[in-house]
């Protein structure tokens, strides 16, 4: 067994400054560094990069940035999520979804042998959380796995699902694309996306 990369960011070329600041995140988001040790590093590190990060920061990186901004005199910064985040419910990734998934099934490289399609929501509530993961199971008979917003380090509950494996046919996926648009979302729950 290989020894593990000690450089996990090389491969993205990150420019050493950048890498300086994942690093202090991962550290933070591990465990490694508390907030007080992470924030002041992290302000140093961002400071010293030549460009600023775009990353997708879940309620704990959050946290650590707003502590950041404080130290770096800046106003506080809001911690919740965005009241709206699930107005439109997923709406564009499931305009072409059968069309999408068709596509990839065709090219898939076992595209001749039964096939799993994965999918997943997000939701604001537990309650939304389970309508979506009992709406999986009996329309598809998927295969369902709910994460708490506090495991998964994300504003919502995530809802994984797979179906079955199997030789997909057109109208077999016509029918799975109506039941994951049919899925329960009413204003608090969004698509995220899906995998063959």
């Amino acid at each position: 067994m290989a020894p593990p990369d000690p450089n996990p960011f090389a491969p993205f070329g990150l420019s050493p400054e950048e890498e300086a600041c994942l690093r202090i995140i991962d550290d933070y988001q591990h465990g490694r560094l508390s907030l007080e040790a992470a924030a002041p590093q992290l302000l140093d590190a961002m400071q010293a990069s030549p460009r600023s990060l775009n990353i997708a920061a879940g309620p704990r990186v959050r946290r650590l940035l707003a502590e950041v901004h404080r130290l770096a005199g800046g106003q506080p910064v809001a911690m919740e999520p965005r009241r709206d985040r699930h107005a439109d419910g997923g709406k564009e990734l499931l305009e072409h979804l059968e069309d999408s998934v068709w596509r990839a099934l065709a090219k898939h490289p076992r595209a001749n042998e039964p096939l799993s399609i994965g999918c997943h929501f997000a939701a604001a509530t537990e309650a939304a959380a389970k309508r979506l993961e009992s709406w999986l199971q009996t329309h598809g008979d998927h295969t369902v796995v709910l994460t708490s917003p506090f495991d998964a380090d994300t504003d919502d509950w995530i809802i994984r699902a797979d179906t079955p494996p199997t030789r997909w046919t057109r109208a077999g996926l016509a029918q799975w694309a109506t039941w994951v648009r049919g899925a329960p979302r009413g204003g608090e729950a969004s698509f995220k996306g899906w995998g063959v």
